[in-house]
């Protein structure tokens, strides 16, 4: 295996998530991509989504930033390479990181997810949901 990628959440899920993929890629001396997607809000109209992209675009890149040289010195003390991708797309997370993988040979995508129990399940789906339903590439491997 030589390409493992872990989708980004601001969730603790994630933690756990990268945890997995990069003892994976450290047993296969695999390249682990963490990628990012920068969501836009859907359902709004033009003016007021230019002011919301802003701010929701300043908040979510400060999430990221703020732990990405954790994950990156937690890589380097595994001696993983860890490539970084911010995609900018206008697309749902879901899809874009299933296009992410499919257009860099992407073996093995590991994603956190989060199991919905009582009325919460009928709140919507998952983000692993919705990988899941677009028929990925790769292997995936869900982590609660």
């Amino acid at each position: 295996m030589k390409h493992v990628m872990i989708p980004y959440r601001p969730d603790d899920v994630f933690y756990r998530a990268f945890q997995n993929a990069l003892n994976i890629a450290k047993q296969n001396n695999s390249l682990l991509s963490l990628v990012k997607v920068i969501s836009y809000p859907a359902g709004i109209g033009m003016d007021e989504l230019l002011m919301v992209d802003l701010v929701s675009r300043e908040y979510d890149m400060h999430q990221f930033d703020e732990i990405l040289p954790k994950l990156q010195k937690e890589a380097s003390s595994a001696k993983v390479k860890l490539d970084v991708h911010v995609l900018d797309m206008r697309l749902s997370p879901a899809k874009a990181f299933v296009k992410f993988a499919s257009s860099h040979d992407v073996e093995l995508m590991v994603v956190g997810s989060i199991t919905k129990k009582g009325w919460t399940k009928h709140l919507g789906s998952d983000i692993s949901d919705e990988i899941m339903d677009l028929n990925p590439s790769c292997n995936v491997i869900l982590v609660e």
